[in-house]
């Protein structure tokens, strides 16, 4: 029994040692051969590595790629808004050189024509109607009588007067003139007809300036020879004597004559001849 054991047991170490010494080939052989092809286990491990870093490259290359592109277009996009800018820029700055380049070739033909219709137009009033200055009647100047007759109703600012028709007393800021129906109305004093109307008490009434702020009022009137604008000489009939108004009944045909100064009326009788 015990040499059965021990036969087992140096069995056992045989094959044990066997084990280890194809175990020891295969490590040797294996050295040798990693030896012989250092290499073969270089080139893999770089290629590994570059296998790991490909996809590296390939990421940075489409991140560098991509950053190009955008670069290119940010580029292109300023470069296209700066020449859009430039050409903005370019017709504005055209635009005003232009502008006063028209407005002087045109402002000295409107000008010149602006001169020219003010002066035809000043000419043709200064010939049409001379202006109230050209007037010379004044403080001293002297008026003739309008119509032949006697004073029936004096001027009268400081007292009332009685008249008559109206059965009243009043102030009267006029004279009044007896005439027949008919009778020629003289211009008293050379000036500018300004208005002719019809008045309730006074009937058709003449408005003439003098100048100087003087204003004669000739009443009573029909059949006026002048029109409003006309330059009348001293003397010249500018109507005649018409029948009176209801005002005047009692009074009878008259001319009613009024001088004026600065739309204040002053009395006639002070500048008479």
């Amino acid at each position: 029994m015990r040499r059965n054991q021990k036969g087992f047991l140096i069995v056992l170490c045989l094959c044990m040692l066997s084990v280890s010494g194809i175990f020891g080939v295969y490590q040797y052989r294996k050295g040798q051969n990693q030896e012989a092809d250092p290499g073969a286990s270089g080139q893999s491990a770089q290629a590994d590595e570059t296998q790991e870093a490909e996809p590296e490259k390939e990421a940075a290359n489409s991140e560098g790629t991509v950053a190009k592109a955008d670069t290119e277009e940010n580029q292109t996009e300023a470069k296209i808004e700066t020449e859009e800018d430039i050409y903005e820029i370019g017709e504005a700055e055209l635009a005003q050189a232009e502008e006063p380049a028209e407005q002087t070739d045109e402002e000295p033909e409107d000008t010149s024509a602006a001169e020219e219709e003010e002066t035809e137009e000043d000419t043709e009033e200064e010939a049409e109607v001379p202006a109230a200055e050209q007037f010379a009647f004044a403080e001293d100047s002297r008026l003739i009588w309008p119509v032949d007759g006697d004073v029936i109703l004096n001027y009268s600012m400081d007292k009332s007067i009685y008249f008559s028709t109206l059965n009243q007393y009043k102030y009267h800021p006029a004279i009044v003139i007896s005439a027949d129906v008919g009778s020629e109305v003289r211009c008293a004093a050379r000036g500018r007809v300004t208005g002719i109307t019809v008045n309730e008490e006074t009937g058709t009434t003449l408005t003439m300036d003098l100048g100087s702020g003087y204003q004669a009022v000739y009443g009573q009137l029909k059949e006026v020879s002048v029109e409003e604008g006309d330059t009348v000489e001293s003397g010249t009939v500018i109507g005649y004597v018409s029948e009176p108004t209801k005002y005047y009944t009692l009074e009878g045909s008259n001319l009613y004559f009024q001088l004026l100064k600065d739309q204040e009326p002053v009395n006639p009788m002070n500048y008479m001849e």
